[in-house]
């Protein structure tokens, strides 16, 4: 496999300040993502987001009460402090041997693929990936690198793709090697649809036998963790590096962590700088994060099977039908059996439940489920979403 597994003994020994990282954050912040901490900061229920989409006003709530109730203390440029803490609780949940704070997932993304390549500069990388489709070439552009999109419209490529590549590379008459393999899962172009666990670890074992790293953009790694009947750490072990996002699952603001050997993230702050990624606060972002680490693989998997419940029973009346997308993950066909979706989707809206809107492939409304919808009694949901029809 491609990094072995990081475990709690390895980590107190690496890190030398085990009291901030094991100890200390799980008490220095004083309440848990459960419904009793959310229901008073909010009640919108939204069907549109990874995570609980506060508004401005919610998240300065939220921020004021944890700097309140704990000793907080800050980063100077996204380093030391309440980010150092982070890195380092999310390198253990990860099973990294450490982890830096980046501002955005592009930015871990670009720097995670451009320091594994060093000189064999292709990159192998999903047709559909955010890598390819939504930053701007940033790859080729600032680091020189060749992305090599493979299977144009799936989320899965197999091993006998990669090969095909690997040889392509070895071939030519000017010998160009691949250095990296980058893998998005759950993609977000394809439903956040899952690839394949098994393929993926035929892919990892091969990447190590031949000398390429394996990266992971794992913005939604946590949600796809519970489809996947997996652990984070299991899933990252099958990479040299992995991203997270710090506001699709864990709800702050902006930010995301790069993982990886302590060798990799040894000095990747003054990459992160050169890049102009060194906040000179970024503590608002990490304080928040840090609350969901541990609650949100919780708090999803109710929010599955209160969704389910739900939707099965408005079925039950001829109202909706929930219809499950093969290999995704969050992301579910809620079908109208009757009723107008404009004035659905406005008659919800008024009863702070957000959808998006209607889409054009079937009667209804593609939903992302996530923690929002502990926010109210299952009781209560039926009924808005019955009477939203009249």
């Amino acid at each position: 496999m491609a990094d072995k597994k990081f475990h709690r003994r390895d980590f107190i020994k690496a890190s030398g300040v085990a009291g901030i990282s094991l100890a200390t954050i799980p008490s220095m912040l004083a309440f848990s993502a459960s419904e009793k901490k959310i229901e008073k900061i909010s009640s919108h229920v939204n069907f549109t987001r990874d995570g609980l989409d506060f508004s401005p006003e919610e998240y300065s709530v939220l921020l004021s009460r944890i700097t309140a109730e704990n000793n907080i203390k800050s980063d100077s440029y996204s380093n030391g402090g309440i980010v150092e803490a982070l890195e380092k609780k999310m390198a253990l949940v990860l099973g990294k041997e450490a982890a830096v704070y980046m501002p955005t997932g592009t930015l871990a993304n670009h720097i995670a693929v451009r320091k594994l390549a060093d000189k064999n500069t292709r990159v192998l990388v999903q047709a559909e990936s955010h890598i390819y489709n939504d930053s701007g070439d940033m790859a080729q552009v600032l680091s020189g690198l060749s992305l090599i999109p493979l299977v144009e419209g799936k989320t899965n490529f197999t091993l006998d793709d990669v090969k095909k590549e690997v040889n392509r590379a070895s071939e030519g008459r000017v010998t160009t090697g691949v250095g990296v393999i980058s893998i998005e899962s759950p993609i977000r172009r394809i439903n956040n649809e899952l690839f394949d666990f098994s393929e993926l670890k035929k892919i990892a074992e091969y990447a190590t036998r031949n000398n390429i790293k394996m990266h992971l953009d794992g913005a939604r790694l946590f949600n796809a963790c519970v489809h996947l009947n997996k652990t984070p750490e299991e899933v990252a072990s099958l990479f040299d590096t992995v991203y997270v996002s710090l506001y699709k699952d864990f709800n702050a603001a902006s930010g995301a962590i790069l993982a990886g050997s302590k060798e990799f993230c040894e000095g990747l702050y003054h990459i992160r700088r050169m890049f102009g990624g060194s906040q000179p606060q970024a503590w608002p972002f990490a304080v928040v994060a840090l609350q969901y680490v541990d609650s949100f693989i919780d708090d999803y998997k109710k929010s599955l099977v209160k969704t389910k419940e739900l939707f099965a029973k408005l079925e039950q009346v001829g109202a909706y039908k929930l219809e499950e997308i093969p290999n995704a993950s969050n992301v579910m066909k809620l079908h109208v059996l009757k009723g107008d979706l404009k004035t659905i989707r406005e008659n919800l809206l008024k009863n702070n439940i957000v959808l998006n809107k209607p889409t054009n492939d079937f009667k209804g409304f593609y939903i992302k489920i996530n923690p929002s919808i502990l926010r109210i009694v299952k009781n209560e949901l039926y009924d808005l979403f019955l009477n939203a029809i009249k």
